[in-house]
C-alpha cells in the first residue's frame, strides 16, 4: 500500500519513539519522497517501512525491532547501504556496506531512469524461464502494451540460469533485449521480484503495486487502461 509521507504520517510510525525529531531530520536530508511502503518485519519483527526518495534507485528503510527502543535507518542504492543505528540517548552509530554488483548485462536503475525520462508511461514485466506461464505471458503483456501504445520493457529473473533462459527465449520468440536480468534497486524495493510473472506500471511519476500472475492480452489491457484512467491523463 502506498502512503503519503506528510507531517501527519511521519509521527504515525515515529510516535512515542525516542529520537523521532532526529530521524525525521535525516529523512529530509536524504530527500525522502511522498511514498512509503509497509514492509514485512523480517527476523527481528517490529515495524519496517520502505521510503522512496526523489531519485530513482535510492530507497530508505526505517526499522524499529520489536521489544526495543533502538531504531535503524538505512539508505540503499545500487552500490552501497548506509546504516544509522539510533541507540540509547539518541547516540548514532553509522556503518556502510557494499552491495553486490548486478550482472554486466543487467537492467539497471540508470536504464530505468532513462526509460522514464523518455516516456511518462512504462510497463515493466518480469519473467523466468523456470515459470512456463511467465514465458507465455510475455507475448500477452507485450501485445497489451502495444495496443495502448505504452512503452514496454521485459526483464528476466536474476536467479535464472542464463543458458536455460536463452534457450527458452529462443524457443519462445522472446527477443534478446527482454532477457536482461533484473539489476534495479528501484524495482527490487517495489517488490517486482516477489513473483514471476509480475508487472509494474509507471504513469506520470507514480508507480503501481506489482501485479503478479499470468493474464491474457485483454485482461492486461484493461488493467493498464484502468491505471492510466485513475491517473487522470
Amino acid at each position: 500500500m502506498l502512503l503519503a509521507l506528510t507531517t501527519l504520517l511521519v509521527p504515525a510510525f515515529l510516535a512515542g519513539q525516542p529520537c523521532a525529531e532526529l530521524i525525521e531530520d535525516q529523512l529530509v536530508a536524504w530527500k525522502a519522497s511522498p511514498e512509503v511502503l509497509r514492509a514485512p518485519g523480517g527476523p527481528e519483527g517490529g515495524a519496517v517501512y520502505r521510503i522512496a526518495t526523489s531519485r530513482i534507485g535510492v530507497w530508505l528503510t526505517y526499522h524499529q525491532p520489536r521489544g526495543t527502543h533502538h531504531q535503524s535507518l538505512f539508505r540503499t542504492d545500487s552500490k552501497e547501504t548506509v546504516r544509522l543505528d539510533y541507540l540509547d540517548g539518541c547516540r548514532v552509530a553509522r556503518s556502510e556496506s557494499r552491495n553486490p554488483a548486478p550482472a554486466p548485462d543487467a537492467f539497471t536503475d540508470e536504464m530505468l531512469r532513462m526509460a522514464l525520462n523518455e516516456s511518462p508511461r512504462l510497463v515493466v514485466y518480469l519473467w523466468s524461464p523456470h515459470s512456463p506461464l511467465s514465458v507465455d505471458g510475455y507475448h500477452e503483456i507485450a501485445a497489451a502494451a502495444a495496443d495502448l501504445e505504452v512503452r514496454f520493457i521485459a526483464i528476466s529473473d536474476a536467479s535464472a540460469d542464463p543458458s536455460y533462459r536463452d534457450a527458452t527465449a529462443d524457443a519462445s520468440g522472446i527477443p534478446k533485449l527482454a532477457r536482461r536480468p533484473l539489476g534495479s534497486t528501484e524495482l527490487l524495493f517495489r517488490d517486482l521480484a516477489v513473483h514471476t510473472p509480475a508487472i509494474l506500471v509507471f504513469a506520470w511519476g507514480e508507480a503501481s503495486a506489482p501485479l503478479p500472475g499470468f493474464r491474457l492480452r485483454d485482461a492486461y489491457r484493461e488493467y493498464l487502461r484502468s491505471i492510466f484512467e485513475r491517473s487522470g491523463r
